[in-house]
């Protein structure tokens, strides 16, 4: 059969080699039917495709559902979505499968340098080829579905490939931030979050953070942020000084870029910033408060989400991180920030999630969900200067008397911020 390129393909011989190879090894229609195929190129990113049609029975052999970013590490985590079983579209996807649909625009890469036993790696259409291997494999349905298999992508072709595939259907910017970060940035972010206890050993950062209960791309890039923006702040103001300001905990941008001051800070510091010892330290900490706060509200009888996961708010997670950094010249007080606050009397959990829930200054407005639930700035500040009050005393805790001081310190603080006198 003859393999072709388009007019807008400019050739390339270890491309042709590769789709030469790709249908002499898989049984498509067009080599059945001896049709000649096109090779085309992306015009963004240049990257090399192909239009086939592959039967299910084929699929149920060499698909795989498992797509990597990054083929040459070791480390098998997936850089797609979750599949939804239960989610309602999937069920009718599988009926249409079990039924003979014919689907089309499967998008997939071809490559053998993993799991060479299934050399077509999905990263569009997951779910409908979930739903054709298993009609297969359940009813025998074997029916010819589209495919677009791409070839010899580079990790920025395959990181494009990964995102364009995605934004079909809905699909949060976590996992955006998760490939970006394994594409652009590496794996050092997931180790290090492995190696403070953030992670688990072979736990990767979420596809859907809302869905999950444990701290995502977006959240990690934000408390190294912060440890290091508090750390060079810190080391210019006084001990006598250190209550006295009005600190700003930084949250990093999501989505399809990768936020610039984490970028900055990573090429800036390089693998040092991954060995700090400091920040080290402090991520261990942070891990054993938010696995009290969980511990104990999961064993209470207020266990609710919001509450379980008070520590990773960002806010709370923030300004947590900032005064960790911002206290590191300051021993005496970190030492007091870096411990297990006591549950305040009458709550099972050390951040007192439900008084926090239930706080409002008087300047708040009534839709004002309480202390430490949002993400916006003030709430980032409002946190930090809790933290640093609680830094104080080794015996303060968190509760309803401590959280009024530290709020009405940083609506003090804010007022003559801003230029106005006692005179």
């Amino acid at each position: 059969m003859d393999v072709l390129f388009d007019k807008g393909a400019k050739k390339d011989h270890e491309v042709e080699n590769t789709v030469l190879e790709f249908l002499d090894s898989i049984d498509t229609l067009e080599r059945t039917r001896n049709v000649p195929v096109y090779i085309f190129q992306d015009g963004v990113k240049k990257s090399y495709y192909i239009r086939c049609t592959i039967t299910g029975r084929t699929m149920a052999q060499i698909v795989s559902l498992d797509a990597r970013l990054n083929p040459e590490t070791g480390e098998t985590f997936r850089d797609n979505r979750e599949i939804l079983m239960t989610h309602n579209t999937f069920l009718r996807m599988k009926a249409d499968a079990n039924n003979e649909r014919e689907f089309s625009d499967l998008i997939a890469e071809y490559i053998v340098s993993y799991l060479p036993h299934k050399p077509l790696k999905i990263w569009g259409g997951q779910h409908r080829s979930r739903s054709i291997i298993d009609a297969y494999k359940e009813k025998k349905v074997s029916r010819y579905h589209g495919f677009r298999i791409y070839f010899c992508l580079s990790k920025e072709q395959r990181t494009e490939l990964a995102l364009i595939s995605n934004t079909s259907i809905s699909v949060s910017n976590d996992l955006f931030d998760r490939q970006l970060e394994e594409t652009y940035m590496g794996p050092h972010l997931r180790r290090w979050c492995v190696k403070v206890g953030l992670l688990k050993q072979g736990e990767d950062f979420p596809d859907v953070g809302s869905h999950a209960e444990r701290i995502t791309t977006q959240g990690a890039r934000s408390f190294i942020v912060n440890y290091f923006k508090g750390k060079e702040i810190g080391g210019q103001v006084k001990a006598e000084e250190l209550d006295k300001n009005v600190y700003e905990p930084y949250f990093c941008q999501t989505g399809i870029f990768i936020d610039e001051e984490y970028r900055q800070l990573t090429e800036k510091m390089g693998n040092k910033l991954w060995t700090d010892k400091g920040l080290i330290e402090a991520g261990k900490a942070f891990t054993r408060l938010h696995k009290s706060q969980y511990d104990a509200i999961k064993k209470s009888q207020t266990n609710y989400k919001v509450f379980r996961m008070k520590a990773m708010v960002p806010s709370v997670m923030t300004a947590w991180s900032f005064v960790a950094g911002l206290l590191q010249s300051h021993p005496e007080r970190l030492a007091v920030h870096l411990a297990i606050p006591q549950p305040p009397k009458g709550a099972p959990d050390p951040l007192n999630a439900e008084e926090m829930s239930q706080f409002r200054y008087y300047q708040d407005i009534e839709t004002y969900r309480g202390l430490g639930t949002r993400a916006i700035m003030k709430d980032r500040q409002r946190m930090a200067q809790v933290f640093l009050a609680r830094s104080m005393d080794a015996e303060a805790t968190l509760n309803k008397k401590l959280l009024e001081q530290a709020v009405n310190q940083f609506a003090a603080l804010r007022f003559f911020s801003r230029g106005y006198t006692t005179n």
